[in-house]
């Protein structure tokens, strides 16, 4: 096993040819505000025909290659770097510089597993790869050579389980360059999504997402069929905004960008692949009672950061996985009116509280916040199920050491 970090060779075995980079960025860099809040939200998609499903699994598939043999060059990296007691006596970091032992190492090695491949860039990017060995690094290898705040480190790196291999990290979006997405992306509109899939029985006067959340809960609001079609990529050309010398008005070629329909997931392929975009179409609640949510989340393409695609064992499910994308947004969790009624009146009892969970029932124990006897006394409250829930749950099954 070789641990340092090797160049590239040319084909012909000349000298390898230099390496270009794309230079300090000389922009500001975006950096989100401390106040700004994060909230995710799972999109459900649907992989039901054949291709879209094989290319799915193709991926999630080649990114565990890619993370399976990150671990392993860790895992050696790390027994070489305690193995070498005299350099690490001497200076710790250049002996984990040299053994590839940081984020930039982590990311060419990466890169080098990729390249040499002869089928994973059919099926991946560079970004995703990127991500993927950042994930790495920051999970397995930073955790156990630098210990915590308690001085406590994390064990040896160790390679994982294919069947625990359910997420693949996107990158986010760039707030600084309008309609950059380096992997996944999110196209579509919410109001596209309910024009497409518009409930047979719902008024036509509710036009747009918010006079649809505004209606009360139990209403049907989409239709949507059992296998949702990919939505077509837009064609032909469309106007900038912009004349020409001759007074005339420029356009150009229609991108995805200017996809307005139903929402849908898009990743552009491998840098070698020829199959074009795989196109995942989202799956939304159907009833009035989840738009108030949805519109707070999918209503201002704006806030939208970043996607990563998950998979969870799903055996009703084609192929046994079902696939979410979970999209992170630049805005805080969704509470409805009557759980932030709930929540102020809550606090407005300045008592401190404590929920035990039991097999068969749950207590819950409040106190002053003061902690002064003179202010109030214990009280505690026990929820049993009744006769009713117990039948319709079934028996109870206990178990006692």
């Amino acid at each position: 096993m070789s641990t340092a970090l090797g160049k590239p060779v040319s084909a012909s075995g000349g000298a390898p040819p230099a390496r270009r980079f794309r230079g300090k960025n000389k922009g500001k860099r975006w950096t989100r505000d401390k106040d700004t809040e994060l909230a995710v939200i799972r999109l459900p998609l649907d992989v039901h025909e054949p291709d879209t499903r094989h290319r799915t699994e193709d991926l999630f598939s080649a990114m565990w290659s890619i993370k399976r043999a990150l671990q392993r060059d860790a895992r050696d990296a790390v027994d070489a770097y305690w193995a070498g007691d005299v350099r690490r006596e001497v200076d710790a970091k250049a002996w984990r510089l040299e053994l590839g032992l940081s984020r930039e190492g982590m990311e060419r090695r990466a890169y080098r597993h990729m390249e040499h491949s002869k089928h994973l860039a059919h099926h991946v990017t560079k970004a995703l790869v990127m991500h993927q060995a950042d994930e790495v690094f920051e999970t397995s290898v930073s955790r156990h050579l630098f210990p915590d705040a308690s001085g406590r480190r994390h064990g040896r790196p160790r390679v994982g389980r294919w069947w625990d291999y359910t997420r693949i990290p996107g990158r986010a979006r760039s707030h600084t360059t309008s309609r950059t997405w380096e992997t996944f992306r999110l196209h579509g509109t919410l109001a596209g999504h309910l024009d497409t899939y518009r409930h047979r029985s719902l008024d036509r006067t509710f036009l747009t997402p918010e006079q649809v959340a505004a209606l009360p809960a139990g209403i049907g609001v989409l239709e949507q069929p059992r296998h949702l079609p990919k939505p077509a990529r837009p064609s032909g050309r469309v106007q900038t905004g912009e004349v020409t010398a001759k007074n005339t008005p420029k356009t150009r070629a229609a991108t995805w960008w200017d996809h307005t329909g139903p929402l849908a997931v898009v990743f552009t392929g491998g840098a070698d692949s020829r199959r074009g975009d795989l196109v995942l179409p989202v799956r939304l609640p159907s009833g009035s009672g989840r738009w108030p949510r949805l519109l707070h989340f999918l209503n201002n393409p704006d806030t939208w950061h970043k996607i990563d695609l998950v998979r969870r064992r799903d055996t009703s499910a084609p192929g046994g996985w079902a696939y979410q994308a979970h999209l992170t947004v630049l805005t805080g969790g969704y509470a409805s009116p009557t759980t932030k009624a709930r929540r102020a009146g809550a606090a407005a009892l300045e008592r401190v509280g404590g929920i035990d969970g039991n097999v068969s029932n749950l207590s819950i124990v409040s106190f002053p916040n003061t902690f002064d006897p003179a202010d109030g006394g214990v009280e505690a409250t026990r929820i049993e199920p009744s006769d009713e829930e117990l039948a319709a749950e079934g028996p109870l099954v206990t178990w006692s050491p």
